[in-house]
């Protein structure tokens, strides 16, 4: 599939390099709103005295530090920021999810075949779709998962700051509550980041807004649950793979790198090349992570074109036999085999 469309390699690095000149501009007007404060010596409650260097004698009068405070206006303006730093990151991540799905889901429905001649024309059309027709439903998705993470973010710095405090329940009862209550929020984590993520997929897909395609998608998925949760579980364990021998890769030429002459005399020389393996193998992880986030889309992709495909025609008219027979669709195996050549 990856080696049909080939312009899925390559196109993450569009986004995510508009995402990092968004980091620039936001850095900068962070570091304006931070520094608009004004700053405001603490009230001294009790004596205490201290000897500055700089002055050579003791003073009692200014041993109690400072603070910044900021007004009402520039507080709602901080608050702001960061959430809306935390949206359009989600929401980049959405428009390169949705133009994924959209390049894959193209190749599915056209019966697996790609155009040699314009290896760029799926993910083109895939982008139009999105500038055309979908780009508020993306923008919907990402305003609900971060209004929903970031109150899922208080809530943890709440329950952080009573477990600080010793506030947690004596009895076996409450503890379990709190036990409960901390696994039950995760759990809504995980699931509204998956539904979000299936309803990018159907929003290429069937092109209907964000809501409607989170209720499609979680729909296939509970009737299909056996079929994707094979299917994830397998994908899962070997994208972990792939992730790992790409960074111990990137691990293992960084050392033979420093391991060179030229890294062991004269000026060049390090005392370890611990640091360095381990920073090339975190990069390497992180790439890694990036790049294989598009085969992981992928798969989703057929696998919710496929189930889509069988909930509109009974059976999947337009998947492969391969694919059929991976998914493990007796019936239509059986429907290709007497089929006439």
């Amino acid at each position: 599939m990856i080696g049909e469309v080939q312009a899925l390699i390559i196109f993450p690095i569009i986004p995510y390099g508009i995402l990092a000149v968004f980091y620039i501009f936001w850095i900068s007007a962070a570091l304006h709103l931070f520094s608009s404060g004004q700053v405001v010596q603490n009230n001294c409650n009790s004596n205490c005295c201290t000897y500055y260097l700089i002055e050579k004698k003791v003073i009692c009068d200014r041993c109690c530090g400072y603070s910044i405070h900021y007004t009402p206006h520039i507080g709602a303006a901080i608050l702001f920021h960061l959430f809306g730093c935390y949206w359009a990151t989600q929401f980049f991540i959405a428009c390169l999810s949705t133009v994924i799905a959209g390049s894959v889901a193209s190749y599915y429905w056209a019966h697996g075949e790609a155009s040699p001649e314009i290896p760029f024309i799926s993910v083109l059309s895939s982008m139009k779709r999105l500038m055309f027709y979908s780009l508020g439903s993306v923008a919907l998705g990402s305003l609900t998962v971060s209004f929903v993470e970031s109150i899922r973010f208080l809530l943890e710095s709440i329950r952080r700051k009573l477990k600080v405090s010793s506030h947690v329940p004596d009895s076996w009862i409450g503890k379990a509550a709190y036990q409960s209550s901390q696994c039950f929020q995760r759990c809504i984590g995980w699931t509204i980041k998956s539904v979000n993520r299936n309803a990018y997929i159907m929003i290429a897909v069937t092109g209907k807004s964000f809501f409607n395609a989170s209720a499609v998608a979680t729909e296939l998925i509970m009737n299909n649950i056996l079929r994707i949760g094979r299917v994830n579980v397998i994908g899962d364990v070997i994208l972990f793979l792939g992730k790992l021998c790409v960074s111990l890769s990137s691990a293992v030429f960084a050392f033979l790198m420093l391991d060179t002459h030229k890294y062991r005399s004269a000026h060049d020389k390090i005392s370890s090349p611990l640091l360095p393996v381990v920073v090339c193998w975190a990069l390497g992880y992180v790439v890694a992570t990036l790049f294989f986030a598009v085969v992981e889309m992928s798969i989703d992709t057929i696998i919710l074109s496929f189930c889509q495909d069988s909930e509109e025609h009974g059976t999947a008219q337009y998947a492969s036999p391969l694919l059929i027979e991976t998914l493990g669709d007796q019936n239509e195996m059986q429907r290709l085999a007497q089929a006439p050549q």
